[in-house]
């Protein structure tokens, strides 16, 4: 998925960003439609007051080394700071256990 990164709305707008080394985009957005999510456009996952775009970011390369990373940015929609918060926790908890 070869998404390009999003134009996130004005600063006043709440978002939370992460940066994963060694899970693809797909993987990614696999686990925020297990965590409530649907997938709306490509690289895009809407739940109930949060949306969620993930991208591609620049591999990390060190010598003869190259890792895949994604970025993820969460923003509120109608429900607000606490449904993002509450939409990246089960996200942290599925990244930090692999799936589960």
């Amino acid at each position: 998925m070869d998404t390009p990164a999003p134009q996130l709305h004005d600063q006043s707008e709440f978002t939370l960003r992460y940066t994963l080394n060694g899970i693809g985009p797909w993987l990614v957005s696999l686990y925020l439609m297990e965590v409530g999510g649907v997938a709306e456009t490509p690289g895009v996952v809407v739940g109930a007051g949060w949306r969620a775009h993930v991208w591609a970011g620049a591999p990390f390369r060190r010598g003869a080394l190259s890792l895949g990373v994604t970025e993820v940015a969460f923003s509120e929609t109608d429900a607000g700071r606490p449904a993002v918060l509450a939409a990246a926790a089960a996200f942290e908890k599925k990244v930090l256990r692999a799936g589960g």
